[in-house]
C-alpha cells in the first residue's frame, strides 16, 4: 500500500498505519510485558479508558484500543487533542505547558516549545526536511514521503504534500481564533455543491504545495475551484498526523467540490481511516478503485474490515489481492494487517509465520523502518504464543531512535515571510496591557447619541480592571465635563469629570499661549465653552464694539446671523481667532448635521482669516488628554479617520479604529497616508484583545492571523484567496479585513488607488466571513465510477518489479505442515470454503 499518511493506527501490524514509538524502549532491558503495556502504548492512565491508543487483549502494544478505535483519548485535565503518551509525559506532544502557550508544540529538554522530534533515519514520523533544504515539507527523506498522499512508486506520484511544500502552521488552531470554522459534513451532502460553511484555509497555504501530478488530476475543475480544492487537500495532508478529525473535515470539503476526482476521494478515504471512520473509509476506498480500476488502498480496506470486527473479511481481501501489483511497502502493509487479522481469529501461529516469511523475503537493502515494524509485530505474536524470551530478544534487536533533531515549527509557519512591514501593527499582548491609557472618542465610539454601543462600556470597564487609565477626548464643545461624565455613566462607562477632555478645554489651554489672563474674549458657543473660558480668568464680552482681544468659536446650535456678524466684525478689527474644532459635520439620528467647522468656514470666508484650531485632528488635545490621566504611553481610540485617527498620527501616538461610527471598513482600507490606524477592531472589545501582526509573503500577498490570503493586483483590485472582490459588497472576517488593509496600504504607498467594494466585517469565528469562489459548473463533474484517465491521472504501469513475499493459503499450509494442529487445519478449511463462496 502506498505510504500516504503513514499514521499507523490501531495495532502496528494492522495496515502499518501507526507511528511506532521506538524510543519508548529506552531503559527497558527486562522487556517485561506489563512494562510494555504501560510504557509503550499511548494509554491514558490505569483507569481503563478504552478510547486511548491503548493495547487491547490481543497484545497490540502500540495500537488503537479495540473498544473505541476512533478517538484520541483526552485525560481528566480536558486536553482534547493531545497525543498524551503515558504517565511520564511525552515531550513531543501537543500539550499546553503551564506557561499557557496555547499555540506551541511542547518543548523537549532543550527548550524548543514548537518542534517535532525526528530520528537519525530522516524522521519518518515527523515534519522533516528533505535533502533539498525545504524546512516546510512533510517529506520523510529521499526514499519516499511516507506521510504524504503519494500513491506509490508505480508511476502515479500524486502527493498531497509535495517536496516543495511551503506550508504554514494551521492557525487554526490558536485558542484566540477558535480554530477553523467548519461544517459537520454528512454522507448525504458530501458531494453536493459547497455548503455555506467550509473550513478556513489558513494564511499562506498555496495550491502550489500540492504535487504537480495531483494538481494535474484537478484540471477538469474551474480555476478558482481547482485552487480551493488543492489547498483543502494540502491542509488534509498536513493535519492527518496532528488532528485527523480536522484533516477529514478539509478532505470532505474538497470532496464536496470535486467528488468525481480520484485523488480527492483518496484523501477522504485516508482521513476517514485516520479518524476512525472505518465504514466511510471502506466506501471511499471502493470508490477510488472504481475510478482507477486498480488495487489502490487494499491495506486500508482490509484493516477497516478488521477494525469493524470482521477479521475474516480482512483475510479474504488480502488473499484476493495479487501481490505482484504492489510495491514492497504495500506488501508489508498487507502482511501487517494479515498478521493482526490472524491473531484476531486466534491464529497467532499463522500470523507469526506471515511476519517471519516477510522478514526472510525482504531484500538485504530493504528500508530498516520496514524491518523494524515487522520485528515489532513478530514480538507481539510471540508474546501471544507465550514465547516471551524470544519476544524480548526480538525487541532488543529493534533499533532505537537516537539524538533526535529539532525542527522549529515557527520556521515552517513563516518560511516565506519577508521583511516588508505595514503601518498596521500587531501585538501578542492585549492593548489594555500594552498601553497605560486609552484616549477614547465619544460619539461613534463610546456611544451613539443617546444610545449605548454594544460592548463599548464593557470594553472600557474591562480595560480599567487590568490597570489601564481611560480618558474621554471629544471635539464636542457644547457640553461641560460634568454633563459628559453624567451621560457616560448613564450608558455604563462609570466616568468622572476628571476623565473628560473636551475641545473647549483644549482651546482655552491653547489661548493661554497667545493671551494674558484677564483678556476680553468674544465667545460664540454654549455653556460648555463659556465655562472653561471663565474658569481660566478671561472676561467674556458680547459685542465687537467692546474691542475683544480674541474670538472663540464653538458649536452653538442656536447661533444667529447677527451673532456670526459680531465675530466677523471683531476679527476684522484685529482680534485673534480661535476655533474649538473644524469638524464639518456632526452625526445625528437623521444623518450628518452641520458641524462647527461648517460655521467656521462662513466666518473665515467673510474675514479671509484662518482660525487657530483646537480639538482633533490637532495633536494638542491628545497630549493634554494624556496629561489628564498622567499617561506616558497612551493609545487613541476612535471611529473617524480625519479627526480621531489623524489626530493620533499627528500626536505621534498609536490608534485603534472601531467600526461603530462614521467610517466603515472600506474607508479604512482606502485611507490615505496620515489617516491609517495602528490597530483595527470591530468594536471596543479590541481594546482587550491581542492583535495579529500582518505578514508580507514573498509572492506579494498579505496575511494576518487567521485571515484569507489578501492581494492587491497591478490594477488595484483586491482579492482574498485568489477570489477577486469585484462584487458590490462582501462580508469578511476581522483578520481578513486586517490583511486587506495591509495589502491596500502597500499598493497605495506608491501613489496608486485601490478599488474596494463595500466591506462588512464579522468576528473571526463567523463562517459567513469566509469569501468563497462561485460554485463549480455542473459540466465539470463526471458521473461517479466513470474511468476518465484525464481526471484520474490513472497510470497502470509499474516503475519497477518488486519481490513478492506475501504468502497465500497454500504456502501457509506448507509452512505449517510440520505442526500437527487439528484446530488450525479446521480454520484453514473454513477459510477456503469462504473464499469459494
Amino acid at each position: 500500500m502506498a505510504e500516504k499518511f503513514q499514521r499507523r493506527s490501531r495495532d502496528d501490524e494492522r495496515g502499518g498505519f501507526q507511528r511506532k514509538q521506538w524510543r519508548d524502549r529506552e531503559n527497558h532491558s527486562s522487556h517485561n510485558r506489563a512494562d510494555h503495556e504501560d510504557r509503550r502504548s499511548f494509554s491514558r492512565d490505569d483507569r481503563g479508558d478504552r478510547r486511548s491508543f491503548n493495547r487491547d487483549d490481543r497484545g497490540g502494544r502500540d495500537s488503537f484500543a479495540r473498544g473505541d478505535r476512533r478517538s484520541f483519548s483526552r485525560d481528566d485535565r480536558g486536553d482534547r487533542r493531545s497525543f498524551s503518551r503515558d504517565d511520564r509525559g511525552d515531550r513531543r506532544s501537543f500539550n499546553r505547558d503551564d506557561r499557557g502557550d496555547r499555540r506551541s508544540f511542547n518543548r523537549d529538554d532543550r527548550g524548543d516549545r514548537r518542534s517535532f522530534s525526528r530520528d537519525d533515519r530522516g524522521d519518518r514520523r515527523s515534519f522533516n526536511r528533505d535533502d533539498r533544504g525545504d524546512r516546510r515539507s512533510f517529506n520523510r527523506d529521499d526514499r519516499g514521503d511516507r506521510r504524504s498522499f503519494s500513491r506509490d512508486d508505480r508511476g502515479d506520484r500524486r502527493n498531497f504534500a509535495s517536496t516543495r511544500t511551503e506550508s504554514r502552521k494551521p492557525r487554526q488552531h490558536d485558542s484566540r481564533q477558535q480554530g477553523p470554522q467548519t461544517k459537520t459534513w454528512s454522507s448525504t451532502d458530501r458531494y453536493e455543491s459547497p455548503a455555506a460553511q467550509e473550513p478556513v484555509i489558513p494564511a499562506g497555504v498555496s495550491a502550489d504545495e500540492l504535487d504537480h501530478e495531483a494538481l494535474r488530476a484537478l484540471e477538469t475543475l474551474s480555476g478558482p475551484n481547482r485552487d480551493i480544492v488543492a489547498r483543502f487537500l494540502v491542509m488534509a495532508g498536513q493535519l492527518i498526523d496532528i488532528d485527523p478529525e480536522l484533516a477529514h473535515t478539509y478532505a470532505t470539503a474538497a470532496a464536496a467540490r470535486a467528488g468525481r476526482v480520484d485523488v480527492v476521494r483518496e484523501a477522504t478515504a485516508l482521513t476517514a481511516y485516520a479518524s476512525g471512520r472505518y465504514e466511510e473509509a471502506l466506501r471511499e476506498v471502493r470508490a477510488v478503485r472504481r475510478m482507477r480500476g486498480d488495487n489502490s488502498l487494499r491495506a486500508i480496506e482490509a484493516d477497516s474490515e478488521r477494525a469493524l470486527g470482521r477479521p475474516e473479511k480482512a483475510v479474504e481481501i488480502i488473499e484476493a489481492t495479487d501481490p505482484r501489483t504492489l510495491d514492497m511497502n504495500e506488501q508489508v502493509e498487507l502482511v501487517l494487517v494479515s498478521s493482526g487479522a490472524r491473531a484476531d481469529l486466534g491464529q497467532s501461529e499463522v500470523g507469526l509465520l506471515l511476519v517471519d516469511d516477510a522478514l526472510t523475503a525482504l531484500p538485504t537493502d530493504a528500508d530498516s523502518f520496514l524491518v523494524a515494524r515487522l520485528m515489532s509485530v513478530k514480538a507481539d505474536r510471540l508474546r501471544e504464543l507465550g514465547r516471551n524470551d524470544e519476544a524480548d530478544e526480538i525487541e532488543a534487536a529493534i533499533p532505537d531512535d537516537e539524538n533526535p533533531d529539532i525542527i522549529d515549527i515557527g520556521l515552517i509557519a513563516d518560511a516565506d515571510v519577508d521583511d516588508k512591514r505595514s503601518a498596521l501593527r500587531g501585538s501578542d499582548t492585549p492593548l489594555s496591557e500594552l498601553f497605560d491609557a486609552a484616549l477614547i472618542d465619544l460619539d461613534g465610539t463610546a456611544y451613539s447619541g443617546k444610545t449605548a454601543i454594544p460592548y463599548a462600556a464593557e470594553g472600557v470597564i474591562a480595560a480599567r480592571a487590568v490597570g489601564m487609565e481611560t480618558a474621554f477626548v471629544t471635539n464636542n464643545a457644547a457640553r461641560t465635563p460634568e454633563e459628559v461624565a453624567k451621560h457616560l455613566t448613564e450608558l455604563g462607562h462609570e466616568a468622572t469629570t476628571d476623565m473628560v477632555m473636551t475641545s473647549s478645554m483644549d482651546v482655552v489651554a491653547l489661548m493661554s499661549e497667545h493671551l494674558n489672563e484677564g483678556a476680553r474674549v468674544l465667545v460664540i458657543g454654549s455653556e460648555g465653552l463659556r465655562q472653561p473660558v471663565t474658569q481660566a480668568g478671561y472676561i467674556i464680552v458680547e459685542s465687537a464694539d467692546e474691542e475683544p482681544e480674541a474670538v472663540i468659536q464653538g458649536l452653538d446650535k442656536e447661533v444667529t446671523w447677527e451673532r456670526l456678524n459680531e465675530a466677523a466684525f471683531a476679527i476684522q478689527k484685529g482680534a485673534a481667532y480661535f476655533a474649538t474644532n473644524l469638524d464639518s459635520s456632526l452625526p445625528v439620528e437623521r444623518g450628518e448635521a452641520l458641524g462647527n467647522g461648517a460655521l467656521v468656514r462662513a466666518v473665515q470666508q467673510a474675514t479671509r482669516k484662518r482660525p487657530i484650531a483646537a480639538g482633533k485632528p490637532q495633536p494638542g488635545i491628545y497630549r493634554r488628554g494624556a496629561q489628564l490621566v498622567e499617561s506616558s504611553n497612551p493609545i487613541a481610540v476612535g471611529d473617524r479617520l480625519e479627526t480621531d485617527i489623524m489626530g493620533a498620527v499627528a500626536a505621534g501616538i498609536p490608534s485603534l479604529h472601531v467600526l461603530t461610527g462614521v467610517h466603515d471598513a472600506r474607508a479604512v482600507i482606502t485611507a490615505p497616508k496620515g489617516q491609517r490606524p495602528s490597530f483595527l477592531a470591530i468594536d471596543m472589545r479590541g481594546l482587550n484583545e491581542t492583535h495579529p501582526i500582518p505578514k508580507h509573503h514573498t509572492d506579494g500577498t498579505w496575511t494576518c492571523g487567521y485571515s484569507q490570503i489578501a492581494r492587491a493586483d497591478r490594477y488595484g483590485k483586491l482579492s482574498l484567496d485568489g477570489i477577486a472582490l469585484e462584487g458590490p459588497e462582501y462580508t469578511v472576517t476581522l483578520d481578513s479585513y486586517r490583511a486587506l488593509a495591509a495589502a491596500a496600504w502597500e499598493y497605495a504607498s506608491e501613489g496608486r488607488e485601490v478599488t474596494c467594494p463595500l466591506i462588512h466585517v464579522v468576528p473571526n469565528d463567523d463562517p459567513n466571513g469566509i469569501v468563497k469562489a462561485p460554485e463549480p459548473a455542473e459540466e465539470s463533474l463526471q458521473p461517479e465510477g466513470e474511468n476518465d484517465e484525464k481526471s484520474t491521472g490513472k497510470n497502470q504501469q509499474t516503475t519497477e518489479k518488486t519481490p513478492t513475499f506475501l504468502p497465500g493459503e497454500e504456502e501457509l499450509a506448507e509452512l505449517l505442515g510440520p505442526i500437527d494442529n487439528a484446530e488450525l487445519d479446521e480454520i484453514l478449511r473454513l477459510d477456503d470454503e469462504d473464499m469459494t463462496e
